[in-house]
């Protein structure tokens, strides 16, 4: 088969199937299995592709046929202009989280030009912590999660996108945190779908991405809370705290964060508009400790 008639039968098996971007995908699909760019395609198009790559191309097809998200059929997903090694066992970066990661950037930068402790709590992928690391050097950041899968996915994506070692730690939130290690800034994507909406997802998300890493509890504001009141204990003074939260979900984490003491609450919005992640810098002083004052 040519260029030409391998991505008109994959446009059409696509359209039949529903894919809301028939065209589109079949060219992606084509390009990393040809390791060419799209441009490619045009002038190119009588080019004959071999049956070994054909049928593999098939393959691809089949599998977005079934809703399987292309970035899991690639094995991979471009965030901050870095290409992330992706499988079921991590969730997919999302371009919307991408200016929560441009902030901290710029903080960091602005603030610890020498360098800066970084924990990527949750990490899944490592999407946020390898980003962070890749772009401010002198950082040096630790990346954990609750699932051993998930880590070895960002342990993955580490020695392959980023120079110096980077610390991972297995657990449930901070648990996972040596006892005494402490950072100035603690940033975190958890889990934040309520439960009851779960069954309202997208197909494709609700039967190929990690549900662990979806489920945020019945308000889905478990994680919140959790982070929210444990990070004090690992935030060096003057410690910032990035929380990426899900629509509608901002005036509840603010007020977490508030009655926890936390200050100068900022709102980052993602590429739609939303609101999509909060900061706050930890006070020394917690509500309620007025032996402190004075």
């Amino acid at each position: 088969m040519t260029i030409k008639e391998i991505l008109d039968f994959g446009r059409q098996i696509l359209t039949q199937a529903g894919i809301e971007y028939p065209g589109l995908e079949a060219e992606i699909l084509l390009s990393r299995i040809l390791d060419q760019d799209r441009v490619y395609f045009y002038t190119h198009s009588q080019e004959v592709v071999d049956l070994e790559r054909t049928e593999i191309y098939r393959s691809a097809i089949k599998r977005r046929c079934q809703l399987e998200p292309v970035a899991y059929i690639l094995g991979k997903k471009e965030f901050m202009g870095l290409d992330f090694f992706v499988n079921g066992d991590v969730l997919i970066p999302r371009p919307d989280t991408e200016p929560m990661v441009e902030h901290l950037l710029e903080y960091l930068q602005d603030n610890y030009p020498d360098g800066a402790k970084v924990l990527d709590l949750c990490t899944g992928s490592g999407a946020i912590g390898i980003s962070i690391k890749k772009y401010f050097k002198p950082g040096i950041v630790s990346l954990s999660d609750f699932s051993e899968a998930a880590l070895t996915v960002a342990r993955i994506n580490a020695s392959q996108l980023v120079k110096g070692d980077l610390s991972l730690y297995q657990g449930d939130l901070f648990a996972a945190i040596p006892e005494g290690e402490s950072f100035d800034v603690i940033v975190s994507n958890p889990p934040y779908i309520r439960r009851a909406e779960m069954s309202g997802l997208a197909r494709d998300i609700i039967a190929y991405e990690p549900h662990l890493a979806l489920d945020g509890g019945e308000s889905g504001l478990d994680f919140y809370r959790r982070i929210i009141a444990e990070a004090h204990l690992f935030l060096e003074n003057d410690g910032l705290l990035a929380l990426e939260i899900g629509d509608h979900q901002a005036a509840e984490v603010i007020d977490l964060l508030a009655n926890d003491g936390y200050q100068e609450i900022q709102t980052i919005k993602d590429l739609s508009g939303q609101i999509r992640c909060l900061t706050g810098k930890l006070s020394s002083i917690k509500p309620g400790d007025n032996n402190k004052l004075g």
